[in-house]
């Protein structure tokens, strides 16, 4: 064999990243072993498979990109041998790649993920979050395999298993003078602070559910960050809307919360299982994917107090 697989991995990773000290950070890879695997690639394919760019990366040559797209190819051939030759033998083996909708990530993730290692000890969840522009991008590129996200706008070459909906709720601090009722209409918030997880479609939606019923927040802080979120409304900066309750009802610093149903018929959000439809699914993509169809449900979400 005049290169290896472990090469054309290091390879594809490069080009992925379009920088070598990028790529070492991303596969946790010496940069001497990406450098040396990509010279020892272009000496066997004889063709030029970047374009050094001074201080600026490098990109792939024309000749390297259909390279790449022939190596990231039979790099999905092997693996789905190897978790083949692991289904004769009743094991599953390999890797999949998760991205997670980024409020989803710290609350969902975890016990899912390691419920399915837990299972299935031949496999390797490696996980990423972003939001739904980069999951979906990861998702084209062939970085992640399958994305955990939200039924937001997604195009007509992803496929999209639902797994539950989601209901909006008001977030508290424990000591709120509302935090007491057993649900919370958005008319008797419209003088209390909002705190708006601004995400990219995510604002959108909650601010959504303000115009349908002709109201206005008063909006006091924009975050991206769930803990932030929760922080700050758990201090009494304000109010917040989220459709995920974690079970710990504390924010980092011990602060308590409360969640109380969002009064009305709200449009929820679905939470659900994202891939690439002209992507062949591998054995370890179907097995994660039925075993999400399996955890995740109206009766029970890992990371949640039951829905």
């Amino acid at each position: 064999m005049q290169f290896t697989l472990k090469q054309l991995a290091y390879f594809v990773a490069a080009g992925e990243a379009g920088s070598i000290l990028r790529a070492a950070e991303n596969i946790h890879v010496s940069q001497p072993s990406i450098s040396n695997a990509i010279a020892h690639l272009e000496e066997v394919f004889q063709v030029q498979l970047f374009i050094r760019h001074h201080a600026q990366g490098m990109s792939l040559t024309t000749a390297g990109g259909q390279i790449m797209e022939k190596a990231k190819a039979l790099l999905r051939d092997a693996e789905e041998l190897r978790s083949f030759a692991g289904k004769l033998s009743d094991r599953i083996f390999g890797s999949i790649n998760v991205g997670c909708f980024i409020p989803i990530a710290p609350v969902v993730t975890p016990e899912l993920c390691h419920a399915y290692m837990q299972s299935h000890g031949g496999v390797e969840v490696n996980v990423s979050e972003g939001n739904q522009a980069e999951l979906l991008s990861a998702l084209k590129k062939g970085a992640i395999d399958v994305a955990l996200t939200y039924d937001m706008q997604l195009e007509s070459d992803v496929g999209f298993i639902p797994l539950v909906e989601l209901k909006p709720h008001v977030l508290l601090a424990a000591g709120h003078r509302l935090a007491a009722r057993d649900e919370i209409s958005l008319a008797a918030l419209t003088e209390e602070k909002f705190i708006l997880l601004d995400l990219p479609l995510s604002d959108n939606y909650f601010m959504s559910l303000f115009a349908s019923d002709d109201l206005k927040p008063r909006i006091y802080a924009r975050t991206r960050h769930i803990e932030v979120q929760r922080a700050l409304v758990a201090r009494g900066y304000g109010y917040s809307l989220a459709n995920l309750r974690p079970i710990n009802r504390h924010s980092l610093d011990g602060s308590e919360l409360v969640y109380r149903p969002l009064a009305g018929v709200n449009r929820g959000l679905t939470l659900g299982i994202a891939t690439l439809n002209q992507v062949r699914k591998t054995i370890v993509v179907d097995s994660f994917s039925e075993f999400c169809r399996e955890q995740i449900s109206s009766e029970k979400i890992p990371g949640m107090t039951q829905p």
